[in-house]
């Protein structure tokens, strides 16, 4: 695939199909996406991978947890506010979204049903967790963004779908529990892994982008 359409192609799929993805498929993308720069060659990232009856019981308890109403307790704490100009594109996002599911944004238990779906990570095959030591800067936290975009692109180039989540490592406690990580361990994301579904509606939904006009200045050029 040539590179700059790997990239324009890429985008966040939310449903998959019933198809494993091997071991050396993911092993192979791994070791790509570990050439990823970070500051210094610290190399913050930690990975974890899930598949099969681990996955299974993880969801459950992720999905439990979070029908029960407890609060979220992410290690890196979720946006409260954004700047006007990025809450309207989220805003857009979000809309655009639900109407490509067909979904009205006013009701609530639709609504409600597609936020669950994050923790049964969209019922991808496999999900990948992100981590760094909790001691670490914001600077190893832009590290783990460049090895995460990396991990996409190789997994886009494999064929595969993805999708980055922020919401299944909102209770931390539990993946500790299940996959034996310790508490000096900062879970950043989780990134869902499978063939996507090409027919599901969801998955026909691209989200917009700016026009570079409008974030790029150029001097001298």
């Amino acid at each position: 695939m040539d590179f700059f359409d790997c990239i324009e192609s890429r985008k966040s799929s939310r449903a998959f199909l019933p198809k494993d993805v091997d071991k050396a498929t993911l092993e192979r993308v791994l070791k790509a996406a570990n050439r990823s720069p970070s500051y210094m060659n610290s190399q913050p990232w930690e990975i974890f991978v899930v598949a099969g009856d681990k996955k299974t019981i993880l969801a459950q308890r992720l999905f439990e947890q979070a029908i029960s109403e407890i609060a979220p307790a992410p290690d890196l704490p979720f946006v409260k506010e954004w700047p006007k100009a990025v809450e309207e594109r989220v805003r857009k996002t979000r809309l655009d979204r639900f109407k490509a599911l067909g979904t009205d944004p006013e009701d609530k238990e639709a609504i409600q049903k597609s936020y669950l779906r994050n923790f049964r990570f969209f019922d991808a095959p496999c999900v990948i967790f992100v981590g760094m030591e909790g001691g670490l800067t914001s600077w190893s936290v832009f590290d783990l963004g460049l090895f995460v975009h990396g991990l996409l692109l190789c997994l886009r180039a494999e064929g595969l779908g993805c999708c980055p989540q922020a919401m299944p490592a909102a209770y931390p406690d539990i993946l500790r529990e299940e996959l034996d990580i310790p508490n000096t361990l900062c879970l950043v994301l989780a990134v869902s892994v499978g063939y996507p579904d090409l027919d599901a509606p969801i998955n026909r939904y691209r989200t917009m982008r700016r026009d570079p006009n409008e974030f790029v200045r150029w001097h001298d050029l």
